[in-house]
């Protein structure tokens, strides 16, 4: 049985020391740090580059036979100490499949790692408690938005470039908080400035993928203006170009926020970098949210603050699809 207590800190350091188990589940909403974790695993078991194709097996639990998974955790490795075989999106697996599926759970194939990933678990369910007790479960949580700036920081650094104080700010505004967005954009960052190395604020405006910026604003726009039918149409839009509907919701709070400092910057008399400082956005967006921010009272504010609130325990205990809990915040907000 593995040990209880698990951390990504402490999967990492792990892996590092080449302490590898027979059973992982890693899950949670950063897809990122789950896909980073994955990969050092798979890298640490099976170090020599020629077999990994013989023994590193990929299953996703939507499409595949819970028979062609078992079988490939009981095949001895070709070459290599062990075998891993990964099942991407594990909370799809059915019931049924987990019941083929358990006694590699109960007693582990010491020959092989087995690694489940998903967004999410239902930790009521017998199989799931099962293997989060016997394997090695690690949450991913997505970091709190004032440690974005320094990710983004450490994940330049990690590619080679730097990037000024206040580029960061910027390039948080027009990314937003989701790590794999963060480093695909820095890695057109770093393509664009060249042997350059260091980005300033003109490199990120003329690189970085301003999209989800417009879009959020769009959605807030019309939120303030009670046009449902035009904030409905944007949350489409959202969620068209890769937006997951928690994220969806972490980029309206950190939007509604902002105005919310913004407006009361206005009301005690800041102007320009005072009151870009006191709300933490880039002057270069500081006239686009002051314009909003005049359109959002204190009451719609703090209503929208409740409304998301409830969203937000919605996505997160109930059955029913997430994006109609985001079509009903965007009824509740425009009424």
């Amino acid at each position: 049985m593995a040990e209880a207590g698990w951390t990504p800190q402490k999967l990492n350091d792990t892996v590092a020391r080449g302490e590898l188990y027979p059973l992982y589940y890693l899950y949670g909403d950063e897809s990122f740090l789950i896909d980073e974790s994955l990969r050092s695993i798979e890298d640490a078991a099976l170090s020599v580059e020629g077999l990994r194709d013989f023994n590193l097996n990929t299953f996703y639990g939507g499409e595949a036979e819970p028979a062609g998974i078992r079988d490939a955790v009981e095949t001895l490795p070709m070459m290599s100490q062990v075998r891993v075989v990964v099942v991407k999106d594990a909370d799809e697996l059915s019931d049924k499949d987990w019941d083929l599926l358990m006694p590699l759970v109960d007693n582990p194939v010491q020959s092989s790692i087995f690694i489940c990933t998903a967004p999410k678990v239902d930790k009521r369910k017998k199989h799931i408690k099962r293997f989060l007790e016997r394997g090695c479960a690690v949450e991913f949580k997505r970091p709190y938005d004032n440690q974005i700036p320094d990710w983004i920081r450490m994940l330049a650094k990690r590619i080679d470039i730097k990037i000024s104080a206040d580029s960061v700010d910027l390039f948080h505004q027009l990314v937003g908080s989701n790590l794999q967005d963060i480093h695909a954009e820095l890695t057109k960052l770093k393509t664009y400035i060249g042997e350059k190395k260091q980005a300033n604020s003109d490199d990120v405006l003329k690189a970085v993928s301003r999209l989800r910026l417009d879009s959020v604003f769009d959605l807030t726009d019309a939120i303030g203006r009670n046009d449902r039918g035009r904030a409905l149409d944007c949350l489409v839009n959202l969620l068209d170009n890769g937006q997951n509907e928690v994220g969806v919701l972490a980029l309206v709070s950190r939007h509604v926020r902002i105005l919310k400092l913004v407006g009361e910057g206005l009301s005690e008399g800041l102007t320009g970098q005072r009151l870009s400082a006191r709300a933490g956005v880039a002057p270069y967006f500081l006239k686009s949210y002051v314009d909003q921010a005049r359109a959002w009272n204190s009451r719609k504010i703090d209503r929208t603050f409740q409304v998301l609130l409830d969203t937000d325990r919605a996505l997160k205990s109930s059955p029913i699809a997430a994006h109609i809990w985001l079509e009903n915040f965007i009824v509740q907000t425009c009424s």
